[in-house]
């Protein structure tokens, strides 16, 4: 936690460092549910990516 926050300039107060501990936790139980997951890299099918249209002008 400490190395990580160094890293991006974050200070992490002390009243807060056992909720982050716990939120990493459950982020590192999530990520190796998610790695367990075999995947074959020849059928690696990406997702579309969303982009937002561009506002119109309201009067021109």
């Amino acid at each position: 936690m400490d190395a990580a926050s160094a890293m991006v300039g974050l200070t992490i107060a002390g009243e807060y460092r056992p909720g982050v501990a716990r939120f990493l936790a459950v982020a590192a139980e999530m990520a190796a549910i998610l790695e367990a997951v075999p995947l074959d890299d020849a059928e690696l099918a990406l997702a579309p990516v969303y982009r937002p249209p561009f506002p119109k002008a309201e009067h021109a």
